[in-house]
């Protein structure tokens, strides 16, 4: 944990698995604990069923036992930086190699628990968003049922991780060629449509997406494509 609270992700990527621009998105569960610390507790989702479990690591065990099958277990992190209380998950994706199951991250999250940051400064506790800066693809959503916006940066760098990330985990439409890392920025309730760096978010999360994607529910959340707030 002390590796941690330095930075909230450490600079460079140490390993030679493939990852996205991030330097995150792709790492084996077993890299992300090399760089990052002993996780502060598992996160297990059951799914159809919508069961959740927060559990510490020592109960791994007992609470596998409960599912009615392989639960994949992510990792949650609780860690302070910049006097923020920040909570980030790893969610992981599944895969074989050399007949064993591997485990790598699909997406992951950042929420600021203790108080909203301004746009313009989640960089600065969040190094992994710093490839946003230069996007030229941000969309802005109203999310529904909520007096809230929600801003999704997107690359234009499209390779085969990212394509199959998406195809994989994130939309069964196989005809979406997109798939690029993106950042989806949630901001506080009752934040001006007017975005802008002073704009507050509450948490950030790293996956991928693309404009085609996004189109297709364009309708519903009265998505437009807004100028970089941040450039």
């Amino acid at each position: 944990m002390c590796l941690l609270n330095v930075g909230l992700f450490t600079g460079g990527n140490l390993y030679a698995r493939e990852t996205l621009e991030d330097g995150v998105i792709g790492l084996s569960k077993e890299e992300v604990h090399a760089k990052y610390g002993t996780p502060s507790f598992l996160y297990c989702e059951e799914e159809p069923y919508r069961r959740y479990e927060i559990v510490p690591l020592e109960n791994e065990g007992r609470v596998r036992g409960t599912f009615l099958y392989d639960v994949i277990i992510d990792d949650l992190y609780k860690v302070k930086k910049n006097g923020t209380d920040c909570e980030i998950r790893f969610y992981y994706g599944q895969e074989v190699v050399d007949g064993k199951k591997v485990f790598f991250v699909k997406d992951y999250t950042v929420e600021f628990l203790s108080s909203p940051v301004p746009l313009g400064k989640v960089a600065d506790l969040v190094p992994e968003f710093k490839p946003a800066l230069t996007f030229n693809k941000v969309f802005q959503e109203r999310v529904l049922n909520y007096d809230r916006i929600r801003l999704i940066f997107v690359s234009d760098k499209i390779n085969d991780l990212s394509k199959k990330l998406g195809s994989l985990y994130t939309d069964p439409d196989k005809d979406i060629k997109d798939w690029a890392l993106s950042y989806d920025i949630r901001l506080i309730d009752g934040e001006p449509q007017n975005v802008s760096a002073n704009s507050m978010v509450y948490e950030v999360g790293m996956s991928v997406d693309g404009e085609y994607r996004i189109g297709k529910s364009a309708h519903a959340f009265g998505t437009k494509l807004i100028k970089n707030p941040l450039k």
